[in-house]
């Protein structure tokens, strides 16, 4: 990883992120990204709250939904290395009201199968209608009373099947085991060794720091309703957790091989190992302990995504240049992990795109354009100049590269064939050396953002001049 270039792909990051921002539809989001255990990133976009237009900051708390599993699955390896259970144990040993299932399938079940989604577990039980806030989430004892009466929806350790309530009996085991209460036994052993100051496991009115408003998706007037702050009750160790961004990269950066933390190495080897290939359509996704595992590129990570009423959130951790990235935000429809993923495909290309030496002055023409039909990013990367387009998530899906002509002249060198290869661009400038405008080929002339806006502003249409 070369870091200069790190910290330029981080600075554009920022920027883009700021200008899709105001062109989309979401509340609001943090994105930070953390490198060899530093955050080098931690941005806030939008609102907190629509309703008081409180401005997002990076301080401000989500409720990061299923990231709770990898709380979860990280207190049962430390019970592992305690001695206090094994992973291949069957969880009717902990849980005897399991061992006398109607269903006998139940009783060879194990805790590893849990934690992998292998167990073949119902979902989030038969009424799953909590996630849409029309009843409250299952206590424990209903939980025990639900899973008592419904079979396995699977064989277990055949096939990866995504349990909620799977992780929810995980967190009955770990109070099994330890003798305290779930909630209590994550606080003292993973948040407080870790000095998480803003993250717990359930929601009370009691925490200090400003919690986000989750919000509805728009409805057909672009309306969106604040979700009001729920209680996960008997579903903590599954989706109750909450966080910040700041937080989240010191409790991911504690899971990387090799750091010191409150788990052992073979422990964190074991969580981030594959243990079931998911079925998934248009991209690659595989199954740890705990740990969702995404391929970027060439990039293997490891992380979560969480899904809360109001709140989507992502965490992509690669462990080999000790790169996390974190997106969390306030809409239901939000896309956080599109986000994520993209930010890390941004470094990637800043990283295998830079030359080492620049011959020619690039930096010269730099900058963001705007014409009618299009929006550009002019990138100096070395000795040639990109083209990215900001307006999208994938910014440098499509990108052009340029070499120099001359101080007032690139050519496009590479692009697809129903562009302008081999065709020029020209620079005008003004009087103290700024770009004034560029001819980008054939596609017309291009203005700098802030003269663009200027102009379009003063305009009651556009027409031939």
């Amino acid at each position: 990883m070369n870091e200069k270039v790190l910290e330029k792909s981080v600075a554009y990051i920022k920027d883009w992120l700021r200008f899709r921002y105001e062109r989309d539809e979401m509340p609001g989001y943090v994105a930070a990204v953390s490198y060899k255990g530093k955050i080098i990133l931690n941005e806030a976009y939008g609102y907190a709250n629509l309703e008081t237009k409180e401005k997002m900051t990076p301080d401000h708390i989500f409720r990061i939904a299923s990231h709770s599993k990898t709380f979860t699955a990280t207190a049962i390896m430390q019970l592992q290395e305690q001695g206090k259970l094994r992973i291949d144990d069957y969880v009717a040993d902990y849980l005897a009201w399991l061992g006398v299932h109607p269903d006998p399938r139940w009783h060879k079940v194990t805790i590893r199968q849990l934690l992998s989604h292998g167990a073949g577990v119902i979902r989030d039980g038969e009424d799953g209608s909590y996630w849409s806030l029309n009843r409250p989430f299952p206590s424990e004892a209903q939980l025990q009373t639900e899973l008592s009466s419904a079979d396995l929806i699977l064989d277990n350790n055949t096939a990866m099947k995504y349990s909620n309530y799977g992780y929810s009996l995980l967190g009955l085991v770990i109070q099994a085991v330890s003798g305290v209460a779930f909630n209590t036994y994550v606080v003292d052993n993973i948040i407080k060794p870790l000095h998480l100051k803003n993250t717990g496991p359930e929601y009370s009115d009691n925490i200090s720091s400003p919690f986000v408003t989750g919000y509805t998706r728009r409805d057909y007037q672009k309306k969106r309703l604040p979700i009001a702050h729920i209680d996960t009750k008997g579903m903590s160790a599954a989706t109750g957790f909450y966080s910040t961004t700041e937080d989240m990269c010191a409790y991911f950066h504690s899971h990387i091989v090799g750091t010191e933390t409150i788990l052992g190495n073979e422990s964190k080897k074991e969580m981030q190992r594959t243990q079931w290939q998911a079925k998934r359509t248009g991209f690659k996704e595989d199954y740890g302990l705990g740990f969702e595992i995404d391929y970027i590129g060439e990039r293997r990570t490891f992380g979560h995504g969480g899904g809360f009423p109001g709140q989507i959130t992502k965490t992509l951790c690669d462990p080999e240049d000790q790169l996390i990235v974190i997106v969390l935000s306030n809409g239901i429809d939000s896309w956080s992990g599109y986000i994520a993923k993209n930010i890390l495909k941004v470094i990637d290309y800043f990283q295998s795109n830079s030359t080492k030496t620049a011959k020619h002055d690039m930096k010269r023409f730099e900058g963001r354009f705007i014409a009618l039909w299009s929006i550009l990013d002019l990138v100096a990367m070395g000795d040639k100049m990109v083209t990215a387009y900001p307006n999208s998530w994938e910014p440098f899906e499509a990108a052009n590269e340029l070499s120099y002509i001359d101080d007032k002249t690139l050519k496009i060198t590479k692009t697809d064939s129903f562009s302008s290869e081999g065709e020029l661009v020209y620079f005008t400038y003004n009087s103290d050396g700024s770009i004034k405008s560029l001819t980008y080929a054939g596609d017309g002339t291009f203005m700098p953002e802030a003269d663009y806006l200027k102009s379009v502003s003063e305009k009651k249409s556009i027409r031939v001049e």
